[in-house]
């Protein structure tokens, strides 16, 4: 279990959620639902989804992800942002990765994916990353990067994408770079 701060790139350190970060996370949570607020349906019945949405998140992710790790993002003091981690036996999985709409298309998601790669690959365990299959921006960095998709536990909405360290990567000997994919199971 993670108890403190951890550094990240670009200034950024991130730190397990505390009761005081509720609102914040609410908040950002509800700011960056456009995608319920899209359907076509009246507002009072999008926000409730997305309400249950919340409750549902604040509530934990449950007996899905046991090992969950919940961390506040910060940047200069500041938060901005919050990232869920699940530190399974095997894998290490990104259950949740979220900022701010103000810093968002900054590049930190990438420089967060990339933090969680080295970890990954210090650890010697794969890395699983859910992606929706809308967003095309993480689809091309994830490519790029060597990830592929797990078929088996996508479904129409979500890719779950899967990066497997090679022994250099694993050894601190290599960066972790864009590459093609490596062949594995989870």
């Amino acid at each position: 279990m993670i108890t403190g701060s951890v550094n990240l790139p670009h200034g950024m350190s991130a730190r397990p959620a505390r009761a005081s970060d509720k609102d914040f996370l609410a908040k950002m949570f509800r700011e960056n639902r456009d995608d319920i607020r899209m359907a076509d349906n009246s507002p009072d019945y999008i926000e409730s989804v997305i309400d249950m949405q919340l409750r549902a998140q604040e509530g934990g992710y449950g007996s899905q992800f046991p090992n969950a790790v919940y961390m506040v993002i910060e940047k200069n003091g500041t938060r901005i942002g919050r990232v869920t981690l699940d530190i399974g036996p095997v894998e290490l999985r990104l259950v949740d990765l979220d900022f701010i709409k103000k810093v968002q298309g900054k590049g930190l998601g990438s420089s967060i994916l990339l933090w969680l790669m080295k970890a990954a690959a210090q650890t010697k365990r794969p890395l699983l990353v859910p992606m929706r299959r809308d967003d095309i921006t993480m689809g091309r960095f994830l490519e790029k990067y060597g990830f592929v998709e797990d078929i088996s536990a996508s479904d129409s909405m979500y890719a779950r994408m899967s990066w497997f360290p090679n022994a250099d990567e694993m050894a601190g000997i290599t960066d972790i770079k864009p590459r093609a994919a490596m062949a594995g199971t989870v």
